[in-house]
């Protein structure tokens, strides 16, 4: 009765009005009533303190085997980076050594590689002056034969051109000569044509005058006769 009374004061606190308070306090009676017993939860709360117990004594048990083996690892894993700074020790001093090496071998092929420019470029050299003199002396002699055939070439050029200019001059002088007799004979040809229009028109004058003359006696005839 107590917790009823209880409830009812908390209820009362927050102003709740009474009917509201005790309706919520009998309804929170028929609740507990259908609760377990003093006994009841007694019961349950030894039986759940063991069982947190085993479950404690259980869970100690297998954080001290993870643990150990944490340990175990964390011990490996300590030799393990002994063991790797010991490598790296000797890693580096052994790429200083190769870097020794690799730097000198890389300094005397440098070195003969400079020797065996410096030949090649002095045999490129004496080489390009001697294909250079050469070179100069072939153009020579190519230009004077170039030149000479030039020459030669225009030489003949000329003489053909003067041929041909010959040549034309006398076909020039026939041509002049032919246009000459043609326009004598053309002058003649229209002179006998118009000798032969005279003549046609004189013929057809007298055609023209003989047809007129017969239309005028056949007029005259028939108008006479009339």
């Amino acid at each position: 009765m107590s917790r009823s009374m209880a409830v009812y004061d908390a209820l009362s606190a927050i102003s709740v009005p009474p009917e509201k308070a005790k309706a919520v306090v009998k309804a929170w009676e028929a609740e507990v009533r259908n609760v377990a017993t003093k006994s009841d939860l007694v019961r349950a709360e030894k039986l759940l303190i063991q069982k947190t117990v085993d479950l404690g004594r259980e869970l100690r048990g297998s954080i001290k085997e993870v643990s150990d083996t944490v340990k175990i690892h964390g011990e490996q894993i300590n030799a393990l980076s002994q063991a790797i700074i010991t490598q790296g020790i000797e890693l580096r001093a052994e790429i200083k050594d190769q870097g020794n090496e690799l730097r000198s071998s890389i300094e005397k092929q440098g070195n003969e590689f400079r020797l065996a420019m410096e030949k090649q470029s002095s045999e490129l050299r004496a080489e390009i002056k001697e294909q250079g003199s050469e070179f100069r002396l072939a153009i020579e002699t190519q230009g004077h034969e170039f030149r000479m055939s030039m020459e030669k070439q225009a030489h003949q050029t000329n003489t053909a051109i003067k041929a041909q200019e010959t040549t034309l001059n006398q076909m020039g002088v026939k041509l002049e000569n032919a246009i000459q007799v043609q326009g004598l004979q053309l002058e003649a040809s229209i002179k006998e044509i118009g000798s032969k229009l005279k003549y046609v028109n004189w013929q057809f004058g007298f055609i023209v005058t003989a047809i007129v003359g017969a239309v005028g006696k056949i007029a005259y005839d028939y108008f006479v006769g009339k």
